[in-house]
């Protein structure tokens, strides 16, 4: 019996080994009592080969023949009807600047069992679908710690309004504002619109902050802006009018240090979604208009599932937190809120 080239050992780029010869091992192991070790050395094949020809072999040359490696279902394949659901849905809500995220938790919504990558693979084919790309940083953020409870520290920011947004009837030189206060936790927000840039209306968009979620807030962080601090130094220890209100209300006035707009990264973040989404293609005649307009903005963005909460919306996580803070702690925080969970 001669010896079988080591080409013809099974491996990437070698040929298979014939059924015939897959027939002779399994014959001197299993009726000539040849130990496996002494059939791989003198065939020249592999140890799992030999293992997994025996595994198959029932003393007929048909258990040995040639599989077919075609697959029996292709693993990138879903549903016809789910891949025209995600057609659908991207059709009918994109122009209302739905995206990934709302489509695929309409999709578990509707009960198609498919995967957040399958949505996203499906998008990539449909038309007017551009993935979202980020800038390369060669910076390397550090660890930032989030709060797990609602209320326990909140950004605060101020966002232009684009003048291109404003009607031709509106003053040029009119200039109006948003505020915005989102909550660590739950990334949940509360919008406040102004037309002047003052610390009177950063009280005030404070006030409605307070109001729309219930419960005052243990730390609120802002950059140094004459809107939140005076003219005075960092580490001078002057409270501003703003500063005062936060601590009537049992509040922290956490400064980030000037020039580090990313330690307020949530808010920056949540205010470039507003620029995509919002003024992209907002026109407002007043600020009665601005303010209405907003106001159904700010409801769609609470109600919208995120990939940072796991596709909850921002009014998911919050009942989640405050009932996690209710099991831990026992302390009900907003119980207007959690009123919610008995209905």
């Amino acid at each position: 019996m001669g010896i079988i080239p080591e080409t013809a050992a099974e491996g990437p780029g070698r040929r298979p080994i014939p059924a015939p010869l897959r027939l002779l091992v399994c014959r001197r192991i299993r009726e000539g009592g040849w130990p496996v070790w002494k059939a791989t050395r003198y065939y020249h094949v592999k140890r799992q080969s030999v293992y997994r020809w025996l595994s198959r072999y029932d003393g007929t040359p048909e258990s040995l023949a040639s599989r077919s490696r075609r697959p029996k279902r292709s693993p990138r394949s879903i549903p016809r009807e789910a891949a025209r659901r995600i057609a659908s849905l991207w059709r009918k809500y994109k122009g209302i600047g739905w995206s990934s995220c709302d489509v695929y938790a309409r999709m578990l919504g509707l009960g198609h069992s498919v995967s957040y990558s399958t949505v996203l693979r499906y998008l990539k084919k449909a038309d007017g679908y551009a993935p979202y790309r980020t800038n390369p940083k060669a910076r390397a953020p550090r660890k930032y710690h989030t709060p797990e409870y609602p209320g326990e520290k909140w950004q605060m920011d101020v966002k232009f309004v684009p003048s291109e947004c404003k009607a031709p009837t509106l003053p040029a030189d009119k200039g109006y504002y948003q505020y915005t206060v989102i909550d660590e936790a739950s990334r949940k927000r509360f919008l406040y619109f102004c037309d002047e840039h003052s610390m009177s209306n950063s009280i005030a968009a404070l006030a409605g902050a307070v109001a729309f979620f219930g419960y005052p807030p243990k730390v609120v962080q802002t950059d140094n802006g004459t809107e939140f601090c005076r003219q005075a130094p960092r580490d001078s220890g002057e409270p501003s009018a703003f500063g005062l209100c936060l601590a009537r209300l049992g509040a922290d006035h956490k400064r980030i240090r000037p020039g580090t707009p990313r330690h307020n990264g949530k808010v920056e973040r949540s205010h470039r979604i507003d620029q995509e989404k919002f003024y992209r293609t907002l026109s407002f005649h007043s600020l009665a208009d601005l303010r209405e307009q907003g106001k159904r903005w700010m409801k769609r963005y609470n109600s919208a599932p995120k990939a940072v909460l796991g596709f909850r919306s921002p009014d998911q996580a919050e009942l989640d937190g405050l009932s996690r803070l209710l099991h831990d702690t026992g302390e009900a925080r907003c119980p207007r809120r959690l009123t919610c969970l008995d209905s």
